[in-house]
């Protein structure tokens, strides 16, 4: 079992990563696949869209704020709860459970807001607000989680994207060979999970 230091959240990862999403939340339709370097943690910001035939715009978004169901829905979430309603905003906290050899839980909160582009278009912000992980430690492993999906219908039925950008830890340099790999999957494999449950939702 590898053993990580506990590491409080720094500034600076946070500077860079808000200044980082304001910049990517200008440009959302471009397509991305990286992890950023920044002082004191990693900015990971992967994107994946698919189409789903036979289904609506409508249809994605009813499965979207069934947040009462994200448990039944997403392999990751253990609860969800709906905080707050405000017309197309929301305020939802989730229990996410990761594990990628390493086993963590974190506590989330989000700010979620729901925006008609157009007839059969969406697009749907979620800004974290709040990541602790379960247990009151802090080993970095999430401390902010972005997703940004845009759904468009097309003929025959209609095509999701999620772009994902969260910020996580930077690896003591020892630790650096067998950590970073581990950091830099979670986040793929979470869209990816994420998507593929959508989709399956949809079914």
């Amino acid at each position: 079992m590898l053993a990580l230091l506990w590491l409080s959240m720094p500034w600076s990862a946070v500077q860079a990563f808000d200044n980082y999403v304001r910049e990517a939340e200008a440009h959302l339709e471009r397509a991305a696949e990286a992890t950023v370097a920044v002082p004191g943690g990693l900015i990971h910001d992967w994107s994946s869209d698919v189409f789903l035939p036979g289904r609506s715009a409508e249809q994605v978004i009813a499965v979207l704020q069934s947040y009462e169901r994200y448990g039944e829905i997403y392999p990751e979430v253990m609860s969800a709860r709906l905080l707050a309603k405000d017309g197309n905003r929301f305020r939802v906290a989730l229990r996410l459970k990761r594990k990628q050899v390493l086993t963590v839980v974190l506590d989330t909160e989000s700010a979620v807001e729901y925006q008609k582009t157009g007839e059969g278009r969406w697009r749907v912000s979620s800004r974290s607000t709040k990541v602790v992980e379960a247990d009151g430690g802090d080993h970095g492993f999430l401390w902010r989680l972005n997703a940004y999906w845009t759904v468009a219908t097309e003929p025959g039925g209609v095509r999701l994207r999620c772009r994902s950008i969260s910020l996580s830890r930077d690896v003591p340099l020892g630790l650096s060979w067998a950590v970073k790999p581990l950091l830099r999957q979670m986040p793929q494999e979470s869209l990816a999970s994420t998507l593929a449950a959508t989709v399956k939702a949809l079914e």
